[in-house]
Protein backbone atom coordinates (compact mmCIF):
# COMPACT_ATOMS: atom_id res chain seq x y z
CA UNK A 1 0.00 0.00 0.00
CA UNK A 2 2.72 2.23 0.76
CA UNK A 3 4.61 1.60 -2.40
CA UNK A 4 1.27 2.51 -4.47
CA UNK A 5 0.74 5.83 -2.21
CA UNK A 6 4.34 6.78 -3.09
CA UNK A 7 4.32 6.06 -6.83
CA UNK A 8 0.90 8.06 -6.85
CA UNK A 9 2.70 11.15 -5.06
CA UNK A 10 5.34 10.47 -7.76
CA UNK A 11 3.19 10.91 -10.73
CA UNK A 12 1.19 13.71 -9.02
CA UNK A 13 4.34 15.31 -8.69
CA UNK A 14 5.67 14.69 -12.35
CA UNK A 15 2.43 15.78 -13.81
CA UNK A 16 2.84 18.73 -11.31
CA UNK A 17 6.38 19.31 -12.74
CA UNK A 18 5.33 19.06 -16.62
CA UNK A 19 2.70 21.70 -15.89
CA UNK A 20 5.02 23.93 -14.56
CA UNK A 21 7.19 23.37 -17.55
CA UNK A 22 4.68 23.79 -20.16
CA UNK A 23 3.44 27.07 -18.31
CA UNK A 24 7.07 28.93 -18.58
CA UNK A 25 7.22 27.36 -22.54
CA UNK A 26 4.23 28.81 -23.03
CA UNK A 27 5.39 32.00 -21.90
CA UNK A 28 8.47 32.00 -23.17
CA UNK A 29 7.13 31.90 -26.48
CA UNK A 30 4.50 34.55 -25.79
CA UNK A 31 7.47 36.95 -24.89
CA UNK A 32 9.50 35.87 -28.09
CA UNK A 33 6.00 36.60 -29.98
CA UNK A 34 5.88 39.86 -27.95
CA UNK A 35 9.68 40.95 -29.06
CA UNK A 36 9.09 40.03 -32.39
CA UNK A 37 6.43 42.36 -33.20
CA UNK A 38 7.75 45.09 -31.07
CA UNK A 39 11.10 44.47 -33.11
CA UNK A 40 9.15 44.84 -36.52
CA UNK A 41 6.91 47.62 -35.37
CA UNK A 42 9.85 49.64 -33.83
CA UNK A 43 11.83 49.33 -37.46
CA UNK A 44 9.07 50.33 -39.61
CA UNK A 45 8.44 53.38 -36.65
CA UNK A 46 12.38 54.34 -36.91
CA UNK A 47 12.12 54.26 -40.47
CA UNK A 48 9.46 56.14 -41.15
CA UNK A 49 10.75 58.92 -38.92
CA UNK A 50 14.09 58.54 -40.41
CA UNK A 51 12.59 59.56 -44.63
CA UNK A 52 10.94 62.57 -42.17
CA UNK A 53 14.53 63.72 -41.02
CA UNK A 54 15.73 62.93 -44.53
CA UNK A 55 13.54 65.47 -45.98
CA UNK A 56 13.52 68.24 -43.02
CA UNK A 57 17.35 67.94 -43.81
CA UNK A 58 16.72 68.65 -47.25
CA UNK A 59 14.33 71.76 -47.07
CA UNK A 60 17.26 72.83 -43.84
CA UNK A 61 19.58 72.75 -46.87
CA UNK A 62 17.23 74.57 -48.69
CA UNK A 63 16.39 77.54 -46.71
CA UNK A 64 20.46 77.64 -45.95
CA UNK A 65 21.42 78.23 -49.95
CA UNK A 66 18.29 80.45 -50.30
CA UNK A 67 19.40 82.68 -47.15
CA UNK A 68 23.27 82.48 -48.51
CA UNK A 69 21.73 83.66 -51.81
CA UNK A 70 19.96 86.59 -49.90
CA UNK A 71 22.75 87.79 -47.58
CA UNK A 72 25.59 87.42 -51.27
CA UNK A 73 22.60 89.68 -52.90
CA UNK A 74 22.43 92.55 -49.96
CA UNK A 75 26.36 92.89 -50.11
CA UNK A 76 26.44 94.13 -53.84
Amino acid sequence: MTNAVNVGIAVQADWENREFIANISLNIRRLFDFLLQFEATTKSKLASLNEKLDVLEHRLEVLEVQVSSVNTAMLY
